[in-house]
């Protein structure tokens, strides 16, 4: 059966060349999900304008997955996330979750107050790191900045209400055939700072164009019984 948070989970860690990355509006990525070799689903993440959140101008993101063929009667997929990142730092500003994942239903707002370090979550309050990230937040942080300096670095993220400490592992030079193309890649391969694995045995790896648009082109989580995959299969820009 597949694991409730499936995709939260996968596009948690889910976004590299110069610290001037040029985000597009409009830019929008389409994937296809298998899991086991099944078609599971269809996503997308796209940049839906330039806003302005209180001093901060931000760029507004929305991810959506919707489940497909026989996985959508057996364990029904209905997410989106908008999230509102920074259009200088990629750090999130806002984010607004509605996870609907076979019984599984959530809605949560998170505002990032990066001047006082902490973090509304509903009407709950966390203690942040000053470059804490959310886990979609770092899909589009990874692309504006350098992947090799962030070889064996640590990084703060929220997780379930709470922060974590991830080290990432970075390999380079991998040759990725999807849908949408072959590209050579950098690997990011995110592990909790203690040596253990995340929720349900996962196993993460994302896989970014080694270009200039650093594109998440594949990302493969590994859970307790089999792969899910996600692979680009078009580019609207």
């Amino acid at each position: 059966m597949i694991k409730k948070n499936l995709f939260y989970l996968c596009f948690s860690f889910s976004f590299v060349f110069g610290k001037s990355f040029p985000l597009k509006v409009g830019e929008t990525l389409l994937y296809n999900a298998s899991f086991r070799g099944i078609n599971a689903a269809n996503a997308s993440l796209k940049t839906i304008k330039k806003e302005v959140i209180g001093i901060d101008s931000v760029y507004h993101i929305r991810f959506r997955a919707k489940s497909k063929g026989p996985i959508n009667y057996i364990f029904p997929i209905d997410d989106e996330i908008n999230l509102w990142i920074d259009i200088k730092t990629f750090l999130p500003i806002k984010i607004h979750e509605k996870i609907s994942e076979g019984k599984f239903k959530r809605s949560r707002m998170i505002h990032f107050d990066r001047k006082n370090n902490f973090a509304l979550i509903n009407n709950d309050t966390l203690r942040i790191e000053k470059n804490t990230q959310s886990p979609f937040s770092l899909f589009y942080f990874f692309r504006k900045n350098i992947f090799s300096e962030f070889k064996n670095k640590e990084i703060s993220l929220i997780q379930n209400n709470k922060t974590v400490q991830l080290n990432l592992i970075v390999r380079e030079n991998e040759i990725i055939n999807v849908p949408a193309g072959e590209y050579t890649c950098f690997i990011i391969s995110p592990e909790k700072k203690n040596n253990k694995n995340f929720k349900n045995k996962a196993e993460l790896d994302v896989m970014f164009s080694n270009d200039v648009k650093k594109y998440p082109v594949k990302i493969r989580l590994k859970l307790k019984y089999g792969y899910l995959v996600m692979e680009l299969d078009k580019i609207i820009s």
